[in-house]
């Protein structure tokens, strides 16, 4: 009976390490790391259970001494204090794919890998998921899609660089790593004269080879991953290590975007990216320093540590078999990557699979039957531990899941669908930011559609107030759960800048709201065009043109930040410094385009309107036209505010808290 126990323990986990590359659970918002923890949570619990039945069975518990079980669970303490102490949004920081919550998976993950599965069969079972790799990456690559092939039931679209690891990258990352793997049963089935399945190893190391090969050509041409340059990276952890609060355990477990938009360097305006918002840094050792601090890095880098010292004595002793050397060469391999890119849950996970099987350790064996009944209250600690990772983990995948069908039925244009669906999702999982900005922002639009109408009744005007207090409800809500989130103020102002017309105040508190968004993003070129932008529709030239300047300071390349600015100082009557601006506009849109003649007609009309002569005063003499942006744009002026109803609706509260966040 105890074999049998065995062998189901063994099958699960052989099964889980062999669908982790390659399931993404696309009924979720994050279709690939959050489905691939679900999916974890679930088969960990199951292989807990037949564990646990057979301790209770057999009245025995046989373990291994787990020689990295210090470290990882150091590892994960910093985790965990750094979410409880420092994180603006706690329920995240434990939910994110590189959160505290995924670090607890992780180290069950190698717990059991440690003492309930042999190496081999772990190796077998990465092997035959990156034989499926290769499979499907040469597939897709000679299919040549000319277009995505969308599954949209599925939240799926495939393209030739599409792979279930979470990214081309992660794959290539995979694919690299476990080569060793392939190498060293390979050797180990010649030296045993298994010819035949030698002969099968080598079939898909050389199959792996080519979806290696084919991943690094499609990441260096048509696949190129936007990563955050290094010096930015590096920028942006030191700021963090300045600010004392953060240096110990950092901002907090997925909290990175945070840390990007309060302390990215202003060289950043200058990158090809600089209007994105990165939610990761440039490499795995830096994101531990920023969102876990130097006591998160330390203790990852003696676990590190441990994992090299240990591979060297393998190393130096040839007795050894090779499977454990091509387990240490794998990790080194991932080890080694981490220096240059992220790691996404997968990667993560993958680390630690093989932290599992790189020793071969005694089995030990502890009685519990001298102890009798009182063996029972070893195992009350285990299920409170399963109860609340099961509560959360269902908690999160069914408020994901609600988000997501109501995403579908927006793009379906089922307004009441979407309403109902986000309040479900809300309902179950409030913690989420960008469920309250979507369902603030449904309100609004379901407002707008009602406000369209020519003659409002009473219960239309009750009924547009509804959502539109829901709406601000829903905005601050978000803004209180993540207060340092960039994204969570802007959507507020955004509301309060739609409901102008709407609501009596509501620019103020759209003002207030643009200025706690450029506190915590101080060197957004973009914020303060937004901001100047709401100044301009208002007529405050002078107030606009100030802001337009600013962004102009952040980011002197930006052809609209240049328009705008020319288009306030002319407004404001400046007609000297607009045709200044209007002139470096010239300079940075293609000559010849619609952007160029719209710019060029507005030029002259100021020239015509010029004093003759025209002096050019020293203090605000011609700049030199600074360097064009590379990708054309657009040209902008600030969006009017919709149409309102009269008379005005009242505003819920008075507006928001705009204390900044720390």
């Amino acid at each position: 009976m105890r074999k049998f126990w065995e062998k189901a323990a063994q099958g699960v986990l052989a099964a889980v390490v062999f669908l982790l590359p390659l399931v993404f659970v696309p009924f979720f918002v994050e279709g690939y790391d959050f489905g691939k923890q679900i999916f974890l949570l679930a088969a960990l619990f199951l292989t807990w259970l037949i564990w646990l039945g057979q301790v209770i069975l057999t009245g025995k518990l046989e373990y291994k001494k787990s020689r990295y079980l210090a470290p990882v669970l150091l590892v994960a303490a910093t985790f965990i204090l750094s979410a409880l102490i420092n994180s603006s949004n706690k329920t995240q920081s434990f939910a994110a794919a590189d959160g505290a919550g995924a670090i607890i998976l992780v180290i069950l993950l190698y717990f059991l890998l440690d003492n309930l599965v042999k190496r081999k069969t772990i190796m077998w079972a990465l092997l035959a998921s990156g034989l499926v790799l290769a499979v499907m990456r040469l597939g897709l690559f000679l299919d040549n899609f000319a277009s995505p092939l969308n599954f949209p039931s599925l939240n799926l679209s495939l393209t030739r660089a599409w792979s279930p690891t979470g990214s081309l990258m992660a794959q290539a990352v995979f694919a690299l790593a476990i080569l060793p793997l392939g190498f060293g049963l390979m050797y180990e089935y010649l030296k045993q004269r298994k010819l035949l399945w030698a002969g099968a190893v080598f079939i898909i190391n050389t199959l792996n080879l080519a979806g290696l090969g084919l991943s690094f050509y499609l990441l260096t041409t048509s696949a190129k991953p936007v990563l955050l340059p290094q010096g930015t990276a590096w920028a942006i952890a030191l700021e963090g290590l300045k600010n004392g609060r953060f240096a110990a355990l950092g901002l907090g477990p997925g909290q990175f975007i945070n840390a990007f938009t309060a302390f990215k360097s202003l060289s950043f305006n200058t990158s090809e990216w600089w209007n994105l918002r990165f939610a990761s840094s440039s490499n795995w050792l830096f994101q531990l320093l920023t969102e876990v601090g130097l006591a998160g890095l330390l203790s990852y880098l003696f676990l590190v540590w441990r994992i090299f010292k240990d591979g060297i004595k393998v190393f130096r002793q040839p007795r050894l078999s090779y499977g454990g050397l091509a387990v240490y060469l794998s990790l080194i391999i991932l080890l080694v990557a981490q220096l240059f890119i992220p790691l996404n849950f997968f990667l993560l996970a993958l680390m630690f699979v093989l932290l599992g099987i790189t020793r071969d350790e005694e089995v030990r064996t502890l009685d519990f039957a001298p102890m009798g009944k009182i063996a029972w209250l070893a195992v009350l600690p285990l299920v409170a531990f399963w109860a609340v990772l099961l509560f959360f983990g269902g908690k999160w995948a069914l408020g994901s899941y609600y988000f997501l069908s109501s995403l579908k039925a927006a793009a379906a244009n089922d307004g009441i669908k979407t309403y109902n669906l986000q309040i479900k999702a809300i309902q179950t999982d409030g913690s989420v930011p960008s469920y309250r900005m979507a369902y603030s922002q449904t309100n609004l639009a379901l407002a707008n559609s009602l406000a369209a109408k020519k003659d409002l009744t009473d219960q239309d005007r009750n009924t547009i107030t509804q959502l539109v207090q829901q709406a601000i409800r829903e905005a601050k809500a978000a803004v209180a759960v993540d207060p340092r989130s960039v994204a969570a103020w802007e959507n507020l102002a955004s509301l309060y800048r739609n409901l102008v017309n709407f609501a009596e105040g509501a620019d103020q508190w759209a003002i207030a709201s643009y200025q706690q968004a450029i506190n915590l993003d101080p060197l957004n070129p973009r914020l303060r065009l937004d901001l100047g932008g709401l100044y301009y529709s208002q007529q405050n030239w002078t107030q606009a043109a100030n802001l337009f300047a600013q962004a102009v300071n952040l980011k002197n390349d930006w052809a609209n930040a240049h328009y705008n600015l020319a288009n306030a100082l002319r407004e404001a009557g400046d007609l000297a410094n607009a045709k200044n601006e209007y002139e470096v506009t010239q300079t940075l849109v293609t000559a010849g385009s619609t952007d160029y003649q719209k710019v060029t007609t507005e030029l002259e009309e100021v020239k015509k309107r010029l004093p003759s002569p025209t002096p050019t005063p020293a203090s605000v003499s011609k700049k030199a036209a600074p360097t064009p942006t590379p990708a054309p744009e657009t040209l902008q002026t600030p969006p009017t505010p919709a149409e309102g109803i009269n008379p005005p609706i009242e505003l819920p509260n008075g507006g928001p808290e705009v204390t900044p966040a720390q």
